[in-house]
């Protein structure tokens, strides 16, 4: 899998629960994606009961509007919880196919 943002952490679930064991390769320094990017007064748009990514739901009550260190730490959580092989510093240049 390439990329640790929200649809590559849950891509990594996805698999997993189908009993493989993927890989991670994250050019970043954490599975967070851009999160720390983003300007720090930013909340989401949705409330947290639309927030969360497959098998954990985002903490706190869940009609209020995850700040983005939230959701950072939530991400933080999820990769942990994937018990995956995630490999930060890993920036993908190309991808071939063999043969």
């Amino acid at each position: 899998m390439i990329g640790g943002g929200q649809a590559g952490l849950a891509a990594v679930h996805a698999l997993k629960v189908r009993g493989l064991e993927p890989v991670l390769l994250e050019a970043g320094d954490e599975p967070v994606g851009s999160w720390p990017h983003y300007y720090d007064s930013l909340h989401l748009f949705s409330p947290a009961r639309y927030s969360s990514l497959p098998g954990m739901a985002f903490p706190g009550d869940p009609d209020h509007y995850p700040h983005r260190d939230e959701v950072i730490d939530y991400l933080r959580r999820y990769a942990a919880a994937l018990h995956a092989d995630i490999r930060t510093g890993h920036r993908v240049t190309a991808v071939t196919r063999p043969g």
